[in-house]
């Protein structure tokens, strides 16, 4: 089925001359935009969500992000959600086509969030090494990258709670959130506190003990964190 699905679309782009995006002109590769399913593979989009609180998605509400293939095409001003339950991107495209990118097919994912507090960019990854409940195809959000990157694990998963006044069973995603160094190819789950992470630094040992000594660095504070590593990555 997912294979017809496939074959099928491809030949709707060729007679209709369809494009993923109305500005999803510029493509780098050597093949046009029409040969998109080419280089990925998906299958049609069905919602399995409707009878289960909270959303799968990393934001419910699409963005237009720019999607790096592990090929290494590159398609910009996709209208994208990262589905954190199969770690997956899942597209929708100017036609009103939806789908899921096969887990894995998708290298990074980057688009910018528009919030009280300002810009928010966001960079998403695949490719990590295996480690605790995560695969190579798994997403990480890049907090802090270089010699030593921070990097996030976001996943979900579905969890079944009883009501107690009504006695109901009900379904809802449950968030689970890790924070790794990656660096020497190799990941590390990090411990919020001041010895592990000047270990990891290390090689920078004067610098670094300056500067969390003038910041006053809070080993526990995610911001403090991204600004420490990124001093060191800046060394």
């Amino acid at each position: 089925m997912q294979g017809q699905f496939i074959t099928i679309f491809i030949a709707l782009v060729y007679i209709g001359n369809i494009n993923p995006q109305n500005n999803s002109e510029v493509v780098k590769g050597e093949w046009p935009t029409q040969l998109f399913f080419t280089d990925m593979n998906g299958s049609s989009f069905e919602n399995k969500y409707t009878e289960i609180n909270n959303s799968p998605y990393f934001n419910e509400v699409y963005k237009f992000a720019d999607i790096k293939l592990r090929k290494g095409r590159v398609f910009n001003n996709m209208k994208t959600r990262i589905n954190l339950v199969i770690q997956a991107a899942h597209i929708i495209f100017s036609n009103g086509i939806e789908l899921d990118i096969e887990p894995g097919t998708a290298k990074e994912i980057r688009y910018a969030d528009t919030t009280k507090e300002g810009i928010i960019f966001y960079k998403f990854q695949t490719g990590f090494p295996p480690i605790d409940r995560q695969t190579g195809d798994n997403f990480y959000r890049i907090l802090g990258e270089g010699r030593c990157s921070f990097i996030k694990s976001i996943l979900k998963k579905q969890v079944e709670s009883k009501n107690v006044v009504f006695g109901e069973m009900a379904k809802e995603y449950e968030t689970i959130e890790d924070y790794y160094l990656f660096a020497k190819g190799g990941m590390k789950k990090i411990k919020m506190d001041r010895e592990f992470i000047l270990a990891a630094l290390s090689d920078k040992q004067t610098e670094m003990n300056e500067f969390t000594r003038a910041n006053n660095t809070n080993f526990k504070n995610i911001d403090q964190l991204i600004k420490l590593f990124n001093y060191y990555n800046s060394l």
